[in-house]
């Protein structure tokens, strides 16, 4: 009897044993369970983090091949608007430079008028005969 109930213990201690392992078990399943959810729910964020990462880079791109048109845009534009302001400076010269000479002939033009004008006097006295005046004298 006494070997009955010492079997009887020991099945009773394994019992309890078994009950707390299964226990366990049902929490380890309980845990990988809820380790595979939370791992399908980081391989869904990643999938939709590497989506929105794409779409960023496309637009990176999109961004980079606007920016390169405006800039071929603009430098076109700079040389187009150079290009006229140099016209324009060269037609501004020529002007300036007709107006520079105009003067100049101008000035020259006067200058010769003023001599002309000084000297037609001391010609016009030198051509002329000096007559001597005329004097009446008595006869005697």
């Amino acid at each position: 009897m006494f070997q009955q109930s010492s079997y009887d213990t020991k099945i009773a201690v394994l019992e309890e044993r078994l009950s707390v392992y299964e226990q366990m078990m049902s929490r380890i399943d309980s845990a990988i369970q809820k380790i595979s959810d939370t791992s399908q729910n980081i391989s869904k964020m990643l999938a939709i983090h590497n989506e929105k990462i794409e779409q960023c880079n496309k637009t990176d791109d999109i961004i980079v091949t606007m920016i390169e048109d405006i800039k071929k845009t603009s430098k076109e534009q700079h040389e187009e608007i150079s290009r006229n302001l140099g016209e324009r400076i060269e037609k501004v010269e020529k002007k300036v430079e007709s107006i520079n000479q105009f003067k100049w002939k101008a000035v020259g033009a006067i200058a010769i008028i003023a001599f002309l004008a000084g000297i037609i006097p001391t010609v016009s006295l030198l051509l002329t005969p000096r007559t001597s005046p005329a004097t009446i004298e008595k006869a005697k």
